[in-house]
């Protein structure tokens, strides 16, 4: 197998290929603008070329993973619409600005309106609302949840609209039909079933387990109930008050209702590391990689668990492990990079929410060439390993994403020459596009 792992901002996008070359997966699609500066020429070598993309898997909803999906699905409909007009009476139809992208075979995605019965866009309507009422608190933890609940209420019809780009009465791809058409995820009252083959490469679906998913339903439907009692409570007394001081400008007063936004959910349900994340173990002759989309660390043990992957210690021992969300600090610990081990991790995130996080990145190398009681134990720990980035300073257009990488180097550079020649890592430097990593 060989991964490519692109440079795509604050998000993921990866090309899975088999080792005959005959099976190609796209994983995510990263941010919209970094899929047409990174992404769309090289999957436009493969349209030109005829060959196709075999699988495109988007592991969950959140828009710095699925943007990208769906400017591929926007140029497949520009480019389907031009060949129309050419074939019928219109060669000088102008072609499209975008690069040809190579035909999808199929999709796998669980789909937001199938996960959660979504009444006349409530969720990405109130979560526009939350947001716009918690931007304005003092408390920098209340402000940074209202980023989360804006760049949610984004992916939310961003979600909806690539299940409507990819239905028959559009582009026509069939979607999770491995599945037979429905929500894909471990049925854990069931024997495992075996991987499903793609060519050469066989595919363990490790999560999300059918009971997250009837959690994540339930915690929806109880936020918006939540979340429409608490909002209308708010406007009604910032208007009162707006009202008694003879003002119409309420915004200003909402510092006084602040306390009363905090009712408005708590930031793990509606974070897209709660929306139950489809991730999967591929292997091909003997060798493994591990797509874990924005997944929790012990959902991860328990899935790999479930597929009878893990050892009787509870350990595996991958070639590559794509860490889960960014390299974020909340879906990753210790215990967890004690038990999976890799040849190559790769990271991806450009510095922006302080990911990959400087504590998470120091336990994946502490359970290397660290101390006890974290440790890795398994036969293969003491091998050299890789860590790489999709991204560098230089690539980074923040500057406080600049800065944070600066960090993430700094501390690479140091534990490398503590590791008596065990550890090396690769950043994606300034426009250089992807790397590429042989399984």
């Amino acid at each position: 197998m060989k991964l490519t792992a692109f440079q795509s901002e604050k998000g993921d996008c990866l090309l899975l290929t088999s080792n005959d070359k005959a099976c190609r997966i796209l994983i995510d699609g990263g941010m919209r603008a970094a899929y047409k500066t990174f992404v769309a020429p090289a999957l436009g070598a493969l349209g030109t070329n005829h060959e196709a993309l075999d699988l495109v898997y988007v592991s969950h909803i959140d828009q710095d993973h699925i943007s990208g999906v769906l400017q591929l699905l926007d140029d497949m409909v520009a480019w389907r619409v031009h060949d129309f007009q050419v074939k019928h009476g219109n060669p000088t139809h102008p072609e499209p600005e975008s690069h040809r992208p190579p035909n999808v075979k199929a999709v796998w995605h669980n789909a937001f309106n199938e996960i959660v019965e979504d009444d006349n866009n409530a969720i990405s309507d109130l979560l526009a609302a939350n947001s716009a009422i918690l931007s304005g608190a003092s408390d920098p933890e209340l402000r940074k949840l209202a980023l989360d609940q804006h760049e949610l209420a984004t992916s939310v019809p961003e979600a909806i609209k690539l299940s409507h780009r990819i239905g028959a009465d559009q582009l026509g791809i069939p979607l999770n039909q491995d599945f037979a058409g429905k929500l894909a995820f471990v049925r854990a009252n069931e024997a495992p079933p075996p991987p499903i083959q793609l060519g050469s490469l066989e595919i363990s679906i490790i999560g999300p387990f059918e009971a997250d998913l009837d959690r994540l339903r339930q915690d929806w439907n109880h936020w918006i109930k939540d979340n429409k009692e608490a909002l209308a409570k708010i406007r009604k007394q910032a208007q009162r008050d707006a009202e008694r001081l003879g003002t119409s400008d309420a915004r200003s007063l909402l510092d006084l209702h602040i306390a009363q936004a905090q009712q408005l959910g708590d930031r793990s349900k509606v974070t897209p590391p709660n929306l139950a994340s489809l991730m999967l173990l591929i292997e091909e002759n003997g060798k493994s990689l591990l797509l874990t989309g924005d997944g929790h660390w012990q959902d991860i043990l328990k899935g790999l668990g479930f597929q009878c992957k893990l050892n009787n210690a509870g350990q595996i021992h991958l070639n590559v492990l794509k860490v889960q969300h960014h390299g974020a600090e909340n879906n990753i610990n210790e215990e967890f990079v004690s038990k999976v081990t890799a040849d190559h991790y790769v990271f991806c995130g450009n510095g922006e929410h302080e990911n990959p996080d400087l504590r998470a990145l120091t336990a994946v190398i502490d359970s290397r060439i660290g101390h006890v009681p974290f440790l890795a134990t398994n036969s293969q720990a003491s091998s050299p390993f890789k860590l790489w980035f999709n991204s560098s300073e230089s690539a980074s257009k923040k500057p406080e994403a600049k800065l944070h990488m600066r960090k993430v180097k700094e501390l690479l550079k140091k534990r490398e020459a503590e590791s008596g020649g065990r550890l090396s890592f690769e950043f994606l430097e300034g426009t250089t596009p992807s790397f590429e990593v042989a399984i």
